[in-house]
Parts: C-alpha cells; sequence; structure tokens
C-alpha cells in the first residue's frame, strides 16, 4: 500500500453535489464513470488497498465490476452518521473487485471484505502507512495493531485463495533477480542502483507497478 496524492475533483461531480436532494445512491451512472476514471488515474490504475491492476482484466462473474468507487469514511456507517462523506471526492478511492463472486465471505478482499466497518489504515493518510511492512513471504503487516487487523482481517490483504502474499514475493523475487543480474558480486553497493528505481517508480503516474508496495519498501532499506 502507497500513499496516494488526490488530485482535482471532476466537474461533473462538483455540477451533480449542486443539485438539489443530490446523493450517492442517486447520482447518475455517466458521473459516476467519470469519478471513477478520474480516481484511477490519479492511482496509477493501482487498487488503493491491495495494489493489483484496475480495472482487472480477468474474467469476472457476471454482474461484477472490475473496478468500484470505495468510500474510505463508510457512506452507510452503522451509526448513521451522516457528513456528506458520499459525495465527498476526498473520501472516494477507486478499489478492484475484491474477489466478489467467489460465493465464500472468507476470500473476499478490500471493500467487499470490510464492507461498511471502520478502518485506521488510510492510503491518503501517510501517517496510517508509516508502521506497514512486508515479510519475505509477501504477506503485508504493520507494527499498529490496530491497522495490523485491519490490512489481514477486515481488509483480508494477505488472502491465500488469490495467492496475494505469494504474487507479492514473487514481484520482489523479479526485482532482487534484477540486481543480481546487475550487480553480481555480493559485496558491491546497490544504493544508486536502488534510487534509480525509487525515482522511476516516483516518476510512474497514470500506469504504476502493480504491487509496488513491496517494491517501494525493500528499495527505501537499501538506500
Amino acid at each position: 500500500m502507497i500513499k496516494i496524492e488526490k488530485g482535482r475533483e471532476p466537474k461533473e461531480l462538483v455540477e451533480y453535489r449542486r443539485k438539489s436532494g443530490a446523493s450517492y445512491e442517486g447520482m447518475d451512472r455517466s458521473v459516476k464513470e467519470k469519478v471513477l476514471e478520474s480516481l484511477m488515474k490519479e492511482q496509477g490504475h493501482l487498487c488503493a488497498y491491495c495494489m493489483r491492476r484496475i480495472p482487472e482484466k480477468r474474467r469476472l462473474p457476471d454482474g461484477v465490476s472490475p473496478a468500484t468507487i470505495e468510500h474510505w469514511f463508510p457512506q452507510n456507517p452503522e451509526d448513521k452518521e451522516d457528513h456528506g462523506q458520499g459525495l465527498d471526492y476526498r473520501n472516494m478511492l477507486a478499489v478492484c473487485a475484491g474477489n466478489r463472486g467467489c460465493k465464500t465471505e472468507k476470500n473476499l478482499t478490500c471493500d467487499a471484505r470490510r464492507k461498511n466497518s471502520a478502518i485506521k489504515v488510510n492510503p491518503c493518510n501517510p501517517d496510517t502507512l508509516k508502521g506497514i511492512f512486508y515479510e519475505a513471504t509477501g504477506r503485508i503487516r504493520s507494527v499498529d495493531p490496530a491497522i495490523d487487523e485491519d490490512l489481514d482481517k477486515r481488509l483480508n490483504l494477505n488472502c491465500e485463495a488469490i495467492s496475494l502474499p505469494e504474487i507479492r514475493k514473487k514481484v520482489l523475487e523479479e526485482l532482487l533477480f534484477d540486481i543480481r543480474k546487475k550487480h553480481p558480486n555480493a559485496g558491491s553497493d546497490i544504493r544508486s542502483y536502488c534510487k534509480r528505481r525509487l525515482k522511476k517508480f516516483s516518476e510512474q503516474k497514470e500506469y504504476k507497478e502493480p504491487y509496488v508496495g513491496i517494491l517501494i519498501a525493500w528499495l527505501e532499506k537499501h538506500v
């Protein structure tokens, strides 16, 4: 998971919000499509939580969208608190299908898993990301117990059913293979290489590297 820099909200959302009785549920499909398009672009076409590519290209069950709009602060929280979060662009994220259609609750991920439960980890708030780290197995963890539970339980980002840890591990192994290829001597200084790769990742805008979070975490440790 990496920090998301929020951009300017689409004018279509601004215009819709000015209408009397405007609500997220009543928003025209065309407006939602513009919002989702804007969110995906500012996120580099990665799911805000698991960091897989969105929209997903794999075949999905009928009726399952390959990318959806997520509200970090639930638009319909259990306590019914409403302060306009449903139409607040700063509260919106683009997410993957969350393994919807898998027919078992335990294998859902991201917003499909959390539903309306509150979470502490916020891709738009770097303070909540500082304690996140990755194990050698590819599992994502946090030193903050509440955030660790968000990652592992509420968002199910270590879901084995869709091989999330294994995919992250493989992505990191590809990076390490490239490092060994360019720096075959065990004692060679790889800091300049790491700096170049970090710069490259920071320059990626509309299409970021899938699962880049684990790569950035490793590279930052070695600069």
